[in-house]
């Protein structure tokens, strides 16, 4: 969008273009949060497509309380 289309637009669509970035952002947000977490933890990203991914721990099954009190 020119900056002369940008003026000329109404309130409406100017709204819709900023909640269109913060979508944009919050996404790019969370893809870098799991980019970071696989990387840190070793973990291959291709094992957790969805046609392969078994069971989350935490969602699907139970997590060990010993477990979480090591992460503190």
């Amino acid at each position: 969008m020119t900056e002369e289309q940008f003026w000329e637009s109404t309130p409406r669509k100017i709204i819709a273009l900023i909640d269109q970035k913060n979508e944009i952002e919050k996404v790019r947000q969370k893809n870098q949060a799991i980019y970071i977490a696989m990387y840190v933890w070793g973990k291959d990203p291709d094992e957790f497509e969805e046609k392969e991914r078994g069971p989350i721990p935490g969602v699907d099954i139970p997590i060990d309380p010993s477990v979480i009190n090591k992460l503190f």
